[in-house]
């Protein structure tokens, strides 16, 4: 072997091992010693591979050696670049197979998607094809239930109108058996009972009409005294009774009968005393029950209304004046001329209103000024009633048209239904009751102008006044001197109908009015 072909063995031998050396320097720096003992180990392999080298020099010749190397190298690497083309190949079969896998995987997930959608859009499909059959079968149930409804409260209207036709005929047994069924259909399927052919059925047979003849002349006014459930009428012969109905039955004390008093108006003072205006000119007063000395007024003759203005005083009207009258003094403070004579008197909102045959209007402010005003209606008015509730009040005029007018005076509409004057207003609710010179009482809805009336009461003479006491009952002066009562409510008449039934149906009866489809029942109370 030559020289310098060892040589670089030896230096490249001798590189290798700096290089270790170097390295194990600068990776190792923390642990000198134990990189001493390795660089030792590595010192000594070397001269180990030198010693061997040599060998091989002496026994093959540099060239075997070399030759020797680079063939194990170059098969080395052939092997490693086979087995490298093995792995890539296998990785891009793996990779392609993964790639297959995963496009079939994604296929499969959105086809499971898709038919999981499908399923969804299908149960919401079937759902709302669900809800819709419900959603129809309740409609068609509430159709049928509204049409029973409308059906059934059509049966009682109509079982009404024969009530009130068999009335006439005299038949009173089975004109209070279709009253009282009438009623009982109407209020089983929620229709209104307050139309005027049910309450008439309900009024001719409910005897609910009741009478007391008080007075010897017509009577002109009743009003209540406080809350003390007792009232006061006064005639125009000169009577002056207090009254109470307790359980239908009346109870009467007479106040004062001087014929020679033609009372027109009474009302009742905060204190309790009752004011009872005569025609002619005096003032009777009356306290707890005892008659005191009645006052001479200005004029002999015209006088017609009276009514509280504050707490300590009251307005009087003669003809064509207003008086003042001081209840502490029980004398005249004031006296106000008027264009007109008076036909009515009232309130709006706690302001006094005058009306004047001609049709003026004048309101009596605080200090009892007088201020023309105007109402929309046609024709003197002869009555009036405030509505404090429905801020709405009722004008009754000589022709005996009603008309019902807001609180600024103008008018709402007009309820026709009387013949001639009309002589009293009083609302109680919704419910308007009007009297008239043509002998009537009737019953208004005033929330329903375009309504027909119920006539409550035909009376034998003239009706001066009325009253209502509550929303279901009316009292009643005459020109007779009668005070009456009538029951406007439904249902009490319905009950006072039933508790007074002398039978049922028949069955023949039941088939011909009301019918088969409708189950019979009994209806006379046991």
């Amino acid at each position: 072997m030559s020289r310098p072909i060892y040589n670089d063995i030896r230096d490249v031998g001798n590189k290798v091992i700096s290089s270790i050396l170097g390295i194990a320097a600068i990776g190792f720096a923390a642990s000198a010693y134990q990189q001493y003992q390795k660089n030792s180990k590595l010192t000594a392999t070397v001269d180990s591979l030198q010693t061997r080298v040599r060998q091989y020099e002496t026994r093959e010749g540099t060239s075997f050696v070399v030759e020797r190397i680079s063939k194990q190298m170059e098969d080395i690497a052939y092997q490693q670049m086979t087995i490298s083309n093995t792995r890539r190949e296998e990785a891009l079969y793996q990779m392609k197979v993964a790639d297959e896998m995963r496009a079939k995987a994604e296929s499969e997930q959105r086809k499971a998607q898709e038919f999981a959608d499908s399923a969804m859009e299908a149960r919401n499909m079937a759902e709302q094809q669900r809800e819709y059959a419900v959603g129809m079968q309740l409609r068609a149930e509430h159709s049928r239930n509204v049409a029973d409804t409308l059906s059934y409260i059509a049966l009682g209207r109509s079982l009404a109108s024969l009530s009130s036709i068999q009335y006439l005929a005299g038949n009173t047994d089975v004109s209070a058996l279709l009253a009282y069924m009438a009623w009982k259909l109407t209020t089983d399927y929620n229709g209104k009972v307050d139309i005027p052919v049910m309450l008439k059925a309900l009024a001719q047979n409910s005897g609910s009409y009741t009478s007391n003849q008080l007075h010897k002349g017509g009577v002109s006014r009743i009003v209540p005294i406080g809350d003390s459930g007792d009232f006061v009428s006064v005639g125009r012969y000169g009577g002056i009774c207090k009254l109470r109905l307790d359980g239908g039955e009346w109870k009467t004390v007479s106040l004062d009968r001087n014929p020679t008093c033609n009372y027109r108006d009474v009302c009742v003072g905060e204190d309790g005393v009752i004011y009872a205006l005569a025609f002619g000119g005096l003032l009777q007063t009356i306290a707890n029950g005892q008659l005191a000395a009645p006052i001479a007024l200005p004029e002999t003759s015209g006088w017609s209304h009276i009514q509280p203005f504050d707490n300590r005083t009251l307005v009087i009207s003669s003809e064509t004046k207003l008086y003042f009258f001081d209840t502490t003094t029980r004398k005249i403070t004031k006296s106000v001329d008027l264009p007109e004579k008076v036909s009515a008197m009232g309130n709006i909102q706690g302001i006094g209103i005058v009306f004047g045959q001609d049709g003026g209007v004048w309101t009596i402010d605080k200090n009892g000024e007088l201020s023309q005003d105007r109402m929309l209606v046609k024709g003197a008015v002869t009555a009036y009633a405030w509505s404090e509730k429905n801020k709405l009040a009722a004008v009754g005029t000589k022709n005996g048209d009603i008309y019902i007018v807001d609180e600024n005076g103008n008018s709402r509409g007009k309820l026709v239904g009387h013949l001639s004057q009309v002589t009293g207003l009083a609302i109680n609710g919704n419910k308007l009751i009007s009297s008239s010179y043509d002998r009537t009482v009737k019953l208004w809805d005033i929330t329903s102008i375009n309504s027909e009336p119920v006539t409550l009461k035909e009376y034998p003479s003239w009706v001066y006044c009325v009253h209502m006491p509550n929303a279901n009952s009316v009292l009643v002066g005459d020109e007779s001197g009668t005070v009456s009562h009538i029951v406007v409510s439904p249902n009490e008449m319905a009950m006072m109908i039933r508790d007074n039934l002398k039978r049922d149906f028949t069955a023949d009866e039941w088939s011909y009015y009301v019918g088969d489809n409708v189950p019979r029942i009994k209806l006379k109370k046991q």
